[in-house]
């Protein structure tokens, strides 16, 4: 038996078990993508190790405030992330890469069969409510043991499960925790309780059958995993601080040009545009002043975009202070509200609404989250809906824009911050928002990126350190 990453809540750490066959189906994982056509089977194997389900809730609510819906998604989620999620320090890698000597004892069987049962059987339970239920019911029940795993994983002492367990573990929705407790009586009944019946025996089975399984050592692959992940997620992030770096280098150099087009520009403007007002004052001709009158407005027009470049190419300090971003956040759309009504677009808050303090210059914030705002409400044009949230992390904050546009395409990504790229799509990114957003948020040490699919709306997520000592490191 091997030992997962260990979770740690204050003082306190616990050391979850994982099955040699859940291990060889995440080396599997890592080495080969899964199947673009019908159900992913290694899924199908992960799911049936309760104390790796268990951690990967706990890891994936840590780490990026991931709630799934059931237990497929989180063990699609552990296969996506788990390159960059399945660290060991180096003392605990070599462990598991050593012959496991632990062997796990009869409670561990117990446990296993007991949350099996208990998932099978609140998925029963819910079969006429709703799939989203069922799902829930199935997940509540497979982590009903959740206290007891840690409980075994630290001898003992559960005094800080609170702070390690996500919060819709120990508060879940009420109609799937009743299907789900009710499953919990049923699985742990004492055997002379009454005579099962043919479906309890084979769901009893089944489970007993699977804890056996999940009992078995296998050599050589499971012992891969931990260099595997390590090796994987260096190279992942290699590959995007290389991207981050061009992408940064790049926009540098264009705040350069930036800054100088904008200064010489704006020369002859203000000639031009003094001009136009004196000779507009002493205009008898009706005709003559709409026209000069043109001449003033664009002036006026073509400075308001050499503010913008100005703004991008030597954005002013940050005035660091403790802001509560989530009060920041409904500033914000409260002011873009008249703009979304206008075009029958709902500007809707959700997730959590709790403070969340950070240091950051609220006022340079706010204008990026405004630009975010206005260009996901100009990108759907009349008729959707625009999504703002906040999440915790880790190391600060992350403020995320949705909307259900016409998406990105992957070739205008690429430029989506550029203040001159010319190809957008019609409606979104129009002007210097996006740029002067981007400038903003990494002038805090933060950064913004984009999950996009044509025709499947977008978002845009900024990630801002809690601390400016944080963005300094």
């Amino acid at each position: 038996m091997r030992r997962l990453p260990a979770l740690v809540a204050g003082s306190q750490s616990w050391g979850l078990p994982i099955a040699d066959r859940s291990a060889a189906t995440l080396v599997e994982g890592l080495l080969v993508a899964p199947s673009p056509s019908g159900p992913d089977r290694r899924v199908d194997q992960l799911i049936l190790d309760p104390p790796l389900i268990l951690w990967t809730a706990c890891r994936a609510w840590q780490t990026a405030g991931f709630r799934p819906s059931g237990a497929r998604q989180l063990a699609d989620w552990l296969l996506e992330n788990a390159a960059s999620t399945i660290r060991w320090d180096e003392r605990e890698s070599r462990r598991f890469q050593s012959l496991p000597a632990e062997k796990p004892d009869d409670r561990f069987v117990q446990q296993i069969v007991s949350d099996l049962v208990a998932g099978e059987t609140a998925a029963r339970l819910a079969q006429d409510d709703s799939p989203q239920v069922r799902e829930q019911a199935h997940l509540l029940g497979l982590l009903s043991g959740a206290r007891r795993w840690l409980e075994m994983a630290s001898g003992g002492s559960v005094s800080d499960a609170g702070a390690i367990l996500p919060p819709w573990l120990t508060t879940p929705e009420k109609t799937a925790a009743g299907r789900a407790a009710a499953a919990l009586a049923r699985a742990t009944a004492a055997p002379d309780a009454g005579e099962p019946d043919a479906e309890w025996r084979e769901c009893r089975d089944w489970a007993l059958e699977n804890a056996h399984a999940w009992c078995r050592e296998r050599a050589g692959l499971p012992a891969l995993l931990p260099p595997l992940a390590e090796k994987l997620d260096r190279l992942a992030q290699l590959e995007r601080q290389f991207h981050q770096t061009l992408e940064t280098e790049k926009l540098e150099s264009l705040a350069e040009f930036a800054a100088g087009a904008g200064h010489e520009i704006n020369n002859p403007l203000a000639i031009i545009g003094g001009r136009a007002q004196l000779l507009l004052r002493d205009e008898p001709s009706r005709e003559r002043q709409r026209e000069l009158a043109m001449i003033v407005a664009q002036v006026r027009r073509a400075n308001e975009m050499i503010a913008d470049i100005r703004l991008f190419s030597r954005p002013p300090e940050p005035e660091f202070q403790p802001v509560d971003l989530s009060e920041l956040v409904d500033r914000v759309l409260a002011e873009a509200a008249e703009q979304a009504a206008e075009r029958a677009i709902a500007l809707v808050r959700s997730g959590d609404r709790e403070a969340l303090r950070i240091e950051a210059d609220p006022n340079q914030i706010g204008i990026a989250i405004h630009a975010l705002c206005r260009n996901a409400i100009e990108a759907i044009g009349r008729n959707g809906m625009v999504d703002v949230s906040l999440r915790r992390t880790p190391l600060g904050a992350e403020v995320l824009v949705a909307d259900d546009g016409p998406g990105i395409k992957p070739e205008e990504r690429r430029h989506l911050f550029d203040p001159f790229y010319s190809a957008r799509q019609a409606g979104r990114g129009l002007g210097f928002g996006l740029s002067k957003a981007w400038r903003i948020v990494t002038g805090h040490g933060g950064s913004i990126e984009v999950e996009s699919e044509p025709g499947e709306g977008a978002v845009f997520v900024i990630k801002l350190p809690r601390t400016v000592a944080a963005q300094r490191a």
